[in-house]
């Protein structure tokens, strides 16, 4: 039985070698008849022929023609370019580059341009081109006006820094316009916790009255805590028209006759005028133009007023007008202006005062003491303005902004408290 089965598998078996396909197509490679298995004397390999590359039947009409058509450099420039990598990198200095375009076109050039025109503004050559600059010819004098207070020094801060509670401690806090705003003065007072019993001593940069609604509860306010003040265009407004008041003798005019035969405005400055009394007035009147604060720390020689100064010029040679009322200066003349229109003095006043400071560090003893710095008002569209050489603290308190108080303490320590406001404007 065994030997009957293994003559049969004998019998079955067949040799790959022994089959064979006899017949191929075409193209020589693909079978018309297979048969498995087949036999083969050659390894596969030596079967494949790539017919497909030379015959024209296996050729697509609709693609390109071969890349080996095109030179080897432009192949490898066509295969950067078609690079998902590559696209990425373009889009990104793309953006670069319209962004650094941008910022040099809306910031660095505009900002190169000012800084180059205020060198030129304050180079000698300028000043002899348009036959000097102002503040060289005589300015008028107003007797009515104190034009130049000086700060009693037990008052400044001292220069090494004290702790709280210290009897020795001084502070000045020096307040931006208030307008009437007395109720925002109240909550700043508190926030500053302001105590002259601890050496506190209140400082005003003028338009203390008008607009708000309680002029006469402020500089009450004030005249109780003996502070200083700087004459505002809008104290120098109400006052001028209260003299004229008097001289005409219509202070006691009533009122309704005011209301029906001038405008809402001057009615409201006229009724100001007139509610207040001789005491409050006079006070006022003494505000001087300039309050010279003397040496701080750091801030050299300091000084207060309510529009501004033109740089270079003498404090005793300064227009009280422009000092109460300046916004901007002539960068050829250096004549002030109460317009918005041109370029800010405090632009001014601080490249001249760096590049003073530049001058003489090197060769003067202690330069910082020598130059000056300016704590100003009036300028509420530019909101807080805090420079190098100059402290803007008018913040639009009468507007609905903010009532803000720059505190300097001993050791030349300065920083600034705000409260928010009413707008006491609206309608």
């Amino acid at each position: 039985m065994m030997a009957s089965k293994n003559s049969l598998e004998e019998d079955s078996y067949t040799d790959p070698h022994d089959l064979e396909s006899s017949d191929e197509s075409d193209d020589g490679i693909h079978p018309t008849v297979s048969s498995y298995p087949r036999s083969t004397t050659h390894p596969l390999i030596d079967y494949v022929k790539n017919e497909w590359q030379t015959n024209p039947k296996y050729r697509d009409a609709s693609k390109s023609p071969s890349p080996d058509r095109f030179p080897t450099g432009f192949r490898i420039l066509a295969s950067i370019v078609t690079a998902p990598r590559f696209r990425r990198y373009i889009i990104v200095y793309l953006v670069l580059l319209v962004t650094c375009w941008l910022t040099w076109k809306s910031i660095l050039a505009p900002q190169m341009a000012e800084n180059e025109a205020l060198v030129k503004s304050l180079d000698a050559k300028t000043k002899d081109r348009v036959g000097g600059w102002y503040g060289t010819n005589a300015i008028p004098k107003f007797s009515d006006i104190v034009h130049m207070r000086t700060l009693d020094p037990s008052l400044l801060p001292g220069d090494e820094r004290l702790r709280a509670g210290d009897r020795n401690r001084r502070r000045l806090i020096i307040v931006g316009d208030v307008h009437g705003c007395k109720d925002e003065l109240d909550q700043l007072m508190e926030k500053v916790a302001f105590s002259p019993a601890n050496g506190d001593h209140l400082i005003f940069t003028g338009d203390m009255i008008n607009k708000g609604p309680q002029s006469l509860a402020v500089v009450d306010f004030a005249r109780q805590h003996y502070a200083s003040c700087v004459r505002g265009n809008h104290e120098d407004r109400i006052l001028l028209l209260r003299q004229q008041m008097k001289d005409s003798n219509t202070l006691a005019q009533p009122d309704e006759l005011d209301k029906d035969t001038i405008s809402s405005g001057h009615y409201t400055e006229r009724k100001l005028a007139k509610q207040l009394n001789d005491d409050e007035a006079d006070w006022l009147e003494a505000c001087p133009v300039i309050l010279k604060l003397g040496q701080i720390k750091d801030m050299g020689q300091v000084v207060v007023v309510h529009g501004g100064l033109v740089p270079g010029v003498d404090l005793d040679r300064q227009d009280p007008s422009s000092v109460m009322n300046m916004r901007t200066i002539d960068l050829d003349t250096h004549v002030p202006s109460p317009s918005r229109d041109g370029m800010p003095w405090t632009k001014v006043f601080n490249k001249y005062s760096s590049m003073l400071y530049s001058e003489i560090k090197r060769t003067v003893p202690n330069a910082k003491s020598r130059m000056m710095t300016v704590i100003y008002g009036h300028d509420a569209a530019s909101g807080l303005n805090i420079k190098k050489y100059t402290k803007g603290l008018d913040s639009g308190c009468v507007k609905g902004g903010k009532l803000t108080a720059m505190v300097i303490e001993d050791g030349g320590k300065q920083h600034t408290v705000s409260v928010k406001c009413s707008n006491y404007l609206e309608g």
